[in-house]
């Protein structure tokens, strides 16, 4: 299994040793600093990259935002709706006191309360166990409620739509009596 592992700039270092880490364990896994060719547009490669993905692993924090690379990375995985995938392994790794973002809210989330000491081997060892079971990376319920709430809006849009296109053709129908 791939693991693309997702990480900011300021959390680069702690990605680059986890990646190590996962590694040495036997895990296949995939970072951007590690396996960007040169020459070849870098977005292209990350995009590729996650939807070749079989899990992932995102690093959230230290800090509120995400920067620009990061950024792109959530957009990807949420485009393709991985998150509300229950077969798919996804392990919040949440650095520091921080807020974890709302499409890994179905997820549970492993938390490293002090990023100034982070055990790798440890960290590594529950991420490698984690992905060996992606049943417990999910909150079922949250899970449930996410998709519930997808589908409703999904409905929602639907019948706007519907309506929208009534109303062009009333409208139409009203430009032609004119």
């Amino acid at each position: 299994m791939n693991v693309f592992i997702s990480h900011s700039h300021q959390n680069g270092s702690a990605a680059l040793e986890l990646y190590e880490r996962l590694t040495k364990r036997g895990v296949q896994a995939w970072l951007d600093t590690r396996d960007l060719a040169t020459g070849v547009d870098w977005k292209q490669q990350v995009a590729a990259a996650i939807e070749a993905a079989g899990a992932f692993v995102v690093l959230v924090g230290p800090g509120a935002e995400p920067d620009p690379p990061q950024r792109f990375d959530w957009e990807q995985i949420t485009d393709h709706e991985f998150y509300l995938d229950a077969n798919k392994p996804m392990i919040p790794v949440v650095i520091g006191s921080t807020d974890i973002p709302g499409f890994l809210g179905t997820r549970n989330a492993l938390i490293v309360e002090d990023p100034s000491s982070i055990d790798f081997d440890s960290l590594a060892e529950r991420i490698a166990e984690a992905l060996g079971k992606p049943e417990a990376t999910i909150d079922q319920v949250k899970l449930e409620r996410g998709r519930d709430a997808r589908e409703q809006a999904v409905k929602s849009l639907r019948e706007y739509s519907v309506e929208l296109e009534r109303e062009d053709v009333k409208r139409a129908a009203l430009r032609g009596l004119k």
